[in-house]
Order: C-alpha cells, then sequence, then structure tokens
C-alpha cells in the first residue's frame, strides 16, 4: 500500500516509468494568477502527485488500481492525481476512450494531445460520487418543481470538452437544450467534487472552464471534501461578475471581444472585464450547515430568464438540502 512518504517511489520498479515523483507543498493562486496563466492550464505541481513519464498501458493501469486503493483504505491518504508526459498515441487514444482502461479505476482526464501529457484525477468511492449525485438530483428536483422537465436540459456526466490547449472532463455538468444540439457547446454550469486537499487544482480547474469555454460556462460548484482529522465539505460556489479592475493578460482578448460587441461599454472610463471569483462559501458538517443557503441564478443555468407567470426562479439549495446531499461523507466508516 502506498502512503505520502512512499508515493515516490512505488512505481519506480515499472520498467516502462522513466519516472515517478512528488512534487511540493501547496501554493495559494489567485484569481489573476489562475487567469493568466489558462493557457498553459496543465500542471506539474500538484502537491503529492505521482508523476510518470512514458507510461506503457499496464504501467498506468497499476499506478492507477494503487493511488485507488490508497485513496478508500487510509483517509490521511489525500492524493488524488496522476501526471504522466511523453505520452505515447497508443496510450493517449486507449485513456481518450469512452470504455474505462484503467481496470475500471474512476477517474477524470485532463488531456494535453499536442504536449503528450495528461493529468488524470482519481475518483475515491464511496462519498465522492454520491455527493455529486445527490447535488445533481436535488437540483433536477428543484427545477421540476418549477415546470421544468429533464428535457429541457441535459446532464453531461463525464463529458469532454476541447479548450484552448486541452481537453477536459467535469465530475458532472448542466447544458440548456436549446444549446445541446449547437456544436462544441459548453455547459453552463459545471460542478467537481475533489478531497480537500485538491483545493488549489480544482480551484485552478474552476478558472479553466471559464476561460477556455470563452466564458459560455457561467457557474462552477465545488465540493471539497474533508475525511480527517474532522470529516466535513465545503461549498464553493464561483460565477462571473463585471469589474472595472485592471485588464490581466489572460483576460485582455476576452475584454476586448466584450468592448467591441458592445459600443456602449468603450465610452466608460475604465474597461469592462468579466472576473470570475467564490461568491458564496459554505461548510457543512455532521453537526450543521454554515452560510446555507446556496443560491443559483436561474438566468445563468438556464441561460434565459424566468418566464414571467410561473414557477421559475433562482435555484435556492436550504441548509437541509446541502446537509442530505453531504450525508453520505458522515456515515461512511
Amino acid at each position: 500500500m502506498l502512503s505520502p512518504s512512499t508515493v515516490s517511489s512505488f512505481s519506480l520498479n515499472t520498467k516502462d516509468a522513466e519516472s515517478a515523483k512528488t512534487t511540493g507543498s501547496p501554493e495559494s493562486l489567485s484569481p489573476d494568477e489562475a487567469a493568466e496563466d489558462y493557457e498553459a492550464h496543465l500542471p506539474f505541481k500538484i502537491p503529492g502527485a505521482v508523476v510518470l513519464s512514458a507510461p506503457s498501458i499496464s504501467a498506468l493501469q497499476e499506478t492507477a488500481n494503487e493511488v485507488y486503493l490508497q485513496l478508500n483504505s487510509d483517509t490521511s491518504y489525500s492524493n488524488q492525481f496522476i501526471i504522466v508526459s511523453n505520452l505515447s498515441q497508443q496510450v493517449q487514444e486507449l485513456i481518450g476512450e469512452d470504455r474505462n482502461p484503467l481496470k475500471g479505476v474512476p477517474y477524470r482526464l485532463t488531456l494535453d494531445t499536442q504536449r503528450q501529457r495528461a493529468v488524470i484525477r482519481i475518483k475515491p468511492s464511496g462519498a465522492h460520487e454520491r455527493v455529486t449525485q445527490s447535488f445533481s438530483l436535488e437540483l433536477a428536483e428543484k427545477l421540476l418543481d418549477m415546470g421544468i422537465c429533464s428535457r429541457a436540459y441535459t446532464m453531461n456526466a463525464a463529458t469532454r470538452y476541447r479548450g484552448t490547449s486541452c481537453e477536459k472532463e467535469a465530475d458532472q455538468s448542466l447544458t440548456p437544450s436549446r444549446d445541446a444540439f449547437t456544436d462544441k457547446e459548453w455547459p453552463s454550469l459545471v460542478i467537481e467534487t475533489g478531497l480537500s486537499e485538491s483545493e488549489a487544482q480544482l480551484r485552478a480547474d474552476s478558472h479553466w472552464w471559464f476561460s477556455n469555454s470563452d466564458y459560455r460556462v457561467n457557474m462552477v460548484i465545488l465540493f471539497h471534501i474533508r475525511r480527517s482529522p474532522e470529516r466535513r465539505v465545503t461549498v464553493k460556489l464561483y460565477s462571473l461578475r463585471p469589474t472595472t479592475r485592471r485588464v490581466t493578460r489572460g483576460l485582455q482578448a476576452e475584454a476586448q471581444r466584450i468592448l467591441l460587441s458592445n459600443p456602449t461599454l468603450s465610452q466608460t472610463s475604465s474597461p469592462i472585464v468579466l472576473r470570475h471569483s467564490a461568491v458564496h462559501e459554505i461548510v457543512v458538517t455532521s453537526r450543521d450547515v454554515q452560510n446555507a443557503p446556496l443560491e443559483l441564478d436561474f438566468e445563468s443555468v438556464m441561460r434565459r430568464q424566468p418566464a414571467p407567470n410561473t414557477r421559475e426562479k433562482n435555484i435556492i439549495f436550504t441548509a437541509e438540502d446541502l446537509a442530505e446531499c453531504c450525508n453520505h461523507v458522515f456515515l461512511e466508516a
């Protein structure tokens, strides 16, 4: 079994892997820094990540299985990531297939075919997946209560989207149906769930969804699960908002596009820039829920305004709703 201190050596016996190592300590990533660096999104300094170079598919399968087993047997082990460089064309094609080539180990993929590299996020079994599913089902029920049936949108699960420099999968996402058949249409809402130790990378992921979708993704909801010493779930809502702060390198092109498309904006004294930030943070423990409710803007989710004289309105998750969605975390042994 792996431990945080032995992650660096377990795969060195695999002849196809040229290197495997752990990386340094977490670094804080500001919205400005993430926005400026989104084109170089694929990270090679994720804290604790296993790093492989030129592995065969069998070596990658073995590594994924070891990480998965450790995640599910040791709550003190928190690494979810395998960073792979020098990927052969064959391995790229295998891990990019719809069917799972990693011996059934659940994962989400970020793939850069041009640079022959990938980030594989291993999904722990149990609560991790059930939190995503419970929240998605509750969202569907709330939409149905407003008279919006499932035909009005699609839940996309592990659909892969091609960004500026790489392809990426979310744990779950929602696309209004009128957009679903548009070529390469992006979801309006993305949901990601990970261990709390992966928070910095998940936060960087949220910026990727905004920037690489040309700001067609309106909201990203992150669930951070902490398993020790005390279990809790932190829910963070990221959404777009306009500001008048300086134009950063990563957002300059987007700001220019907005200004050109709307002449009235160019008459203001400061340029308008679309920015994304955590507008709401909620903490769920076995005892209480802090800072509830969670409110999702209807127009941001459905890409239209609520219809008049209907039950359509902003989507509210109460403290009770969120406690129910996260309940699996506290029931696990």
